[in-house]
């Protein structure tokens, strides 16, 4: 959600300095010559910097959460009887009282079944 408004932001800036760049008046050539360089950063490198930013976090989100989905989680079922059955599954599978397993096995568990999703620290 966060990459979404800075996205929006830096594309709000950029917009706003091209036409900023564009509605300038233009000089004589004559005092453009005369003029000493001040040294300033240009719109348009700002623009681009900016721009090179907004990617660079977005794609380090993308890989952040992409990561985070595709960690292997084990899972620990206990049914009514005391059996235990165990499975390994990825995060971005579990939803709630269904998963499937690596392997793509589908698991449905009733109420009556209780569910232990344990993480192990990387």
């Amino acid at each position: 959600m966060l990459t979404k408004i800075l996205f929006t932001l830096a594309v709000i800036l950029v917009v706003a300095l091209v036409f900023r760049v564009k509605n300038t008046p233009a000089k004589p050539a004559a005092a453009a010559k005369t003029a000493p360089n001040k040294g300033g950063v240009s719109a348009a490198m700002v623009a681009y910097t900016l721009l090179a930013l907004v990617i660079a976090i977005s794609a380090l989100a993308f890989v952040l959460h992409w990561q985070d989905q595709h960690r292997v989680i084990d899972i620990q079922v206990s049914n009514s009887q005391g059996q235990v059955l165990k499975y390994q599954a990825y995060k971005k599978t579990i939803e709630g009282r269904r998963f499937t397993t690596i392997d793509g096995v589908s698991v449905d568990l009733g109420d009556s079944d209780r569910i232990e999703i344990l993480e192990t620290p990387d």
